[in-house]
């Protein structure tokens, strides 16, 4: 029989575990899901986009092998800041996320974390300055009863 298994939302765990990290670091920036009205000044919004296609070549198991425990997500973070600093936003959100695995996003283990990159994505309808980070993640589920 196949073992039910359940994973977290990944958007909402990042949301609350960049939040404490950011507050340590005495950053005041707000982090969310979907843009507030009205939107904040400095902001890092977490989305979840399995669609934008990988850079790796990896078979389906992958060197992961059929553990069906495992999610990869592929999260993008978008790093505004009005006052111009988009970029040191960015930066900081990505050592955040390097220095975190292997070991716990809030209350998911995360196996892996791989760095895709980040970019000057600066919004083309407001001009507002913007940083994007790619990054694809290994999490574990839980194993229902």
């Amino acid at each position: 029989m196949n073992e039910r298994i359940s994973f977290a939302d990944i958007e909402l765990e990042l949301v609350d575990f960049l939040s404490a990290r950011l507050s340590a670091a005495a950053d005041n920036a707000t982090v969310v899901t979907r843009v507030p009205e009205p939107r904040p000044a400095r902001m890092v919004r977490v989305v979840r986009d399995d669609r934008r296609s990988r850079l790796d070549a990896d078979d389906p198991e992958s060197s992961l092998g059929s553990r069906l425990i495992l999610d990869r997500p592929r999260v993008v973070l978008e790093c505004t800041d009005d006052a111009g600093a988009a970029a040191g936003l960015a930066a900081l959100v990505r050592s955040v996320l390097s220095s975190a695995a292997p070991g716990y996003l809030g209350t998911v283990w995360c196996d892996r974390l791989t760095d895709v990159g980040m970019q000057n994505d600066t919004d083309p309808v407001t001009a507002a300055p913007r940083y994007t980070i790619v990054t694809d993640l290994v999490v574990r589920g839980t194993v229902l009863a």
